[in-house]
């Protein structure tokens, strides 16, 4: 015996009608996983982006850091004798990743395979080479 209404039951009816089907792209939680790796001389940036082709995917690159965008276009369609239907789905994100040391931004280099970017940037000053002391005067 039920002593309190399910007060939520309606919001719960209500919002499922708005859950995407399951075969959009993940890319609509607007993220994606990426990794950034200190390898010595350079640093790495891993960006997990599978399922895409390179004309989707954008880098550009600043003195603070790397923008990666991602644009997805998906149009499923079903047909069955009852029904018909067709969906399309569009949808941009974007993510900026700042570097932890600075990077020479004119000989970094990017590539895409199996579903990861992987950008590459050669260190411009050693570890602990970033400050310099000051005299007093």
């Amino acid at each position: 015996m039920r002593y309190l209404p399910d007060w939520f039951r309606k919001d719960r009816d209500l919002n499922s009608l708005f859950t995407l089907p399951a075969s959009f792209p993940a890319f609509f939680d607007r993220s994606f996983a990426v990794d950034v790796k200190d390898k010595g001389d350079h640093l790495e940036v891993e960006a997990e982006l599978p399922g895409l082709k390179r004309d989707q995917i954008e880098v550009e690159v600043t003195e603070s850091g790397v923008a990666i965008a991602v644009k997805v276009e998906e149009e499923t369609e079903e047909k069955n004798e009852k029904y018909y239907r067709r969906e399309r789905s569009y949808g941009k994100t974007e993510r900026f990743i700042a570097f932890p040391v600075e990077v020479d931004i004119d000989e970094g280099k990017a590539t895409y395979r199996d579903g990861v970017l992987r950008l590459t940037f050669p260190k411009t000053h050693k570890e602990g080479e970033r400050g310099k002391k000051l005299d007093i005067e």
